[in-house]
């Protein structure tokens, strides 16, 4: 649906749509003594729906032309076929650690599996009240400080079958903005971007290079009963795989805005340009990503993607620089 309404002052685009891709092509699973690259194959279907949704106003107030605009799109993925026995796509891994994602029908593409967490073990008492049906530990590694895993299949331990959807790498929202003004000889223009309804896995670190220097964040690690439920304690050994486990303790919401460009510009007046010489002189200062606002704890949360299956896996991805520029537009 296209409209304009106000002699064309306001105009708003909407798209409704459904995409299924048939044939999904992935690298196929193979065992490693197969002893070459694996081969791609149709590994099962995808359905992406939603919505789009574009604004645009723009109108002149005596000497002041203006222009703002907004759009954002609504999506939903999900697998709806697997063409495999399992009905399953193992997808990427993270360091040592293992497999991250997976797609499974009803899910989303490259959904992030792993361990549920519950805190932490704040005293020796948490941690001995922990047990099974027969009085067991369910996690005899465990001491003060260390991350509790949960046992969502209640068989008495901690496993890979405990392991379950613990994120959704592809945003629910997208969405935009720009605005742009003249005013005799200055104009300004700013755009900006974001996402919502999303997670990050965050392995912007290697744990398993215990001589690595750790994040900032770490300062707020627990050091006594009280001190955090959030980050475990840190010692070399790691005994209850506290960061060799792949759990939500990796997963951080992905939301971000981005105020993506700014630019200022300011044109020479015609007497000017005249007496120069010159057809057209327009002097401009710009900004690139001046401000990101999201409460992610890696470089950059516009992460992308490698694959279908490798999507919002932050590996120390470099982050977009802030730039600026300086520049002219002249026409003799």
């Amino acid at each position: 649906m296209d409209v304009r309404f106000w002699q064309g002052k306001l105009s708003v685009t909407a798209d409704y749509y459904v995409k299924k891709t048939l044939g999904l092509l992935v690298a196929a699973p193979i065992p490693g003594i197969v002893g070459n690259n694996a081969p791609t194959v149709n590994g099962g279907n995808v359905q992406n729906s939603g919505l789009e949704m574009a604004f645009n106003w723009r109108d002149r107030v005596g000497e002041l032309r203006y222009s703002v605009g907004t759009n954002f799109s609504y999506n939903q993925n999900e697998v709806t076929a697997i063409n495999n026995a399992e009905g399953v796509l193992i997808g990427a891994g993270f360091s040592t650690y293992g497999t991250v994602s997976r797609a499974a029908v009803g899910f989303p593409i490259g959904y992030f599996w792993g361990l549920q967490t519950d805190g932490l073990f704040q005293n020796a008492g948490e941690v001995e009240n922990y047990v099974n049906a027969e009085g067991d530990l369910i996690q005899p590694n465990a001491a003060p400080g260390d991350i509790r895993f949960v046992d969502l299949n209640n068989d008495g331990m901690i496993s890979d079958a405990d392991r379950t959807i613990i994120g959704n790498p592809t945003p629910d929202w997208t969405f935009g903005f720009n605005a742009s003004a003249e005013w005799r000889q200055f104009d300004v223009s700013v755009f900006l971007q974001g996402a919502l309804g999303h997670q990050l896995f965050n392995g912007t670190r290697r744990h398993d290079l215990t001589s690595s220097n750790m994040p900032v964040r770490f300062l707020d690690r627990w050091t006594g009963e009280g001190t955090s439920n959030d980050i475990p304690r840190i010692v070399a050994s790691d005994p209850n795989g506290n960061f060799s486990s792949i759990s939500d303790f990796y997963v951080e919401d992905g939301d971000f805005l981005r105020v993506k460009d700014v630019q200022l510009g300011y044109n020479l007046p015609q007497s000017l340009r005249q007496t120069l010489g010159l057809t057209q002189a327009r002097f401009y200062i710009a900004v690139q990503n001046l401000f990101t606002f999201t409460d992610y704890n890696g470089f950059d949360p516009e992460i992308g993607a490698r694959s279908a299956l490798d999507i919002g896996i932050d590996r120390g991805i470099y982050p977009q620089a802030r730039s600026w520029r300086f520049g002219a537009n002249i026409v003799f």
